[in-house]
């Protein structure tokens, strides 16, 4: 693993009007390792992600993404970065397949080679290959996660953002996805933060844990260190 910082947050602070959402959080991500980002409902997770792909503002700190001073601007950083939203932002008027596809058509590739990767990419993430002609509405609640999982990862990003990347899977599936994140990481060098609301196992899931609450780090280290009194939310696992 390359352990140089892919994503580096210093004192980054976002508030929404009077609320302060996240504290001078300070974070560091080497390149090619998966974290996994926990910590109770409201804590902040969900605003932390979007902040480190330059879909919420930051009010104060340095955001440097993929070497990258976020303060430049995003246009050259947006290709290379892959998001999943925790309720997915579907668009319902395009088909499974273009969904899949969108983020690589924006980027430049020709339609037809990007809605061929969209159909790869179905069988990789356990959805049938008809899947891609349907409405992301026809399909249950855990199969459209796979494919906003799917459109995620299309374009191969060096960064991967994803909010509760197995929630609403069944376990099987859900190992199958973290299966396949953690391949992505090792062979691709992909740096990966993932939201979890499962804080079970994090030790053979992750390489890193970071644990927020009310808006600041209040653990954060290797998977393998993590004390089980580092946060009552542990108690669960």
């Amino acid at each position: 693993m390359n352990m140089s910082p892919a994503l580096q947050l210093d004192r980054i602070h976002v508030a929404f009007g009077s609320q302060t959402v996240l504290r001078d959080i300070n974070l560091d991500l080497p390149a090619g390792s998966v974290t996994a980002l926990i910590g109770p409902s409201a804590s902040g997770k969900s605003v932390l992600l979007k902040c480190a792909g330059g879909l919420v503002p930051y009010q104060r700190g340095a955001l440097t993404v993929l070497g990258q001073n976020a303060a430049d601007g995003w246009h050259d950083l947006r290709p290379r970065i892959g998001v999943l939203f925790q309720q997915n932002a579907l668009f319902d008027s395009m088909t499974v397949a273009a969904n899949i596809a969108f983020p690589l058509i924006r980027h430049g590739m020709e339609q037809p080679a990007a809605m061929d990767r969209a159909q790869e990419l179905l069988g990789q993430v356990g959805l049938p290959a008809d899947a891609g002609a349907r409405p992301p509405s026809a399909l249950s609640g855990g199969m459209q996660k796979r494919v906003a999982f799917a459109r995620a990862i299309a374009a191969s990003p060096e960064l991967l953002l994803l909010d509760d990347p197995t929630a609403g899977l069944d376990p099987v599936m859900a190992a199958s996805i973290e299966q396949l994140i953690r391949h992505i990481a090792d062979t691709q060098n992909a740096t990966v933060l993932l939201v979890t609301a499962d804080p079970a196992n994090l030790a053979s899931r992750a390489d890193r844990v970071v644990i927020l609450d009310d808006g600041q780090v209040c653990w954060s280290g290797d998977a393998s260190a993590l004390p089980p009194d580092a946060h009552p939310l542990l108690d669960a696992a």
